[in-house]
Formats: structure tokens, C-alpha cells, sequence
């Protein structure tokens, strides 16, 4: 799998914006050819075994909420292949501009990763699966 990884600190006051910024920009990149997207809340940021928390990293202000973002792809092949596509798509555009006026570009950290390996239980990967995961909409915030 290849696939680009974000790290946003977003004002507590936009969190809305935010996502539905997000949610529109991996419609983009699925609409023209990428597997799909995720979207994270960091959940725990609390340093536990042996590790370091994750504010003593990354610089969150009291008034932040830290999201991960990560869009998918085959590998290097297929996200090239996709991202002309993206690039060139009208919308996005305006959905960068959206997220400017959302965030401070700056602060975002960016990646794109490969994987290395993988290792699953596959039981445990097919039960999730079949699990109704929460889903997150513009014209609603599932909250189950």
C-alpha cells in the first residue's frame, strides 16, 4: 500500500469546517481513482510504555484538536497514475482554499509512506470488515 499521510492541528472553533473540507477533498481523490481516505481524532495522546506522548513531538495549543488524515492507494504506480487526475480536478482547488482559510497550512505535516510489510490477523481483519464502522457525512456527525 502507498498512501499520504497528514497530521492537522485544527482550531476547536473549525473542527466543522474542517472535516467537511476533508471529507469533500478525499471525495476528490476516491471520484478519480485512489482506494479511499481516513480520517482519525488522536483519541489517547498520552505517552504509555516507555513512549513519548505525542505533544512533546508535535506542537498542539489548548485550543487544538489533532486529526490524522490518510488517503490509500495500490502503491507508487497507482498514486501516480491518480494524482494527475486529482491535481486537475476543478474542485480541488477551491476545497485547498477552503482549508487555508480553515487552518494554518503551515502547521501541517505531510508525508507519503510504502509499505514495508504487513502482518494480520486475518480473522480479526475480516471481522472488522463486517463491522458498521462510524461514518461521517457534511450533512451529518454520526456520533455511535
Amino acid at each position: 500500500m502507498y498512501l499520504i499521510w497528514f497530521l492537522h492541528r485544527v482550531p476547536k472553533t473549525r473542527e466543522e469546517e474542517f472535516l467537511t473540507v476533508v471529507h469533500d477533498a478525499i471525495e476528490v481523490f476516491r471520484r478519480n481513482g485512489a482506494i479511499g481516505g481516513t480520517v482519525m481524532e488522536v483519541s489517547d495522546p498520552a505517552a504509555k510504555y516507555g513512549c513519548s506522548d505525542i505533544a512533546s513531538g508535535v506542537d498542539v495549543a489548548p485550543d487544538e484538536v489533532l486529526y490524522a488524515e490518510l488517503t490509500y492507494f495500490h502503491d507508487r504506480t497507482h498514486y501516480d497514475e491518480v494524482m494527475p487526475r486529482v491535481d486537475a480536478d476543478p474542485e480541488l482547488m477551491d476545497l485547498y482554499e477552503k482549508l487555508v482559510r480553515t487552518v494554518d497550512i503551515s502547521r501541517i505535516l505531510r508525508a507519503e509512506f510504502s509499505t514495508v510489510y504487513e502482518l494480520l490477523n486475518t480473522e480479526e481483519h475480516a471481522r472488522y470488515r463486517r463491522t458498521p464502522h462510524r461514518q461521517w457525512h457534511p450533512a451529518h456527525r454520526e456520533t455511535a
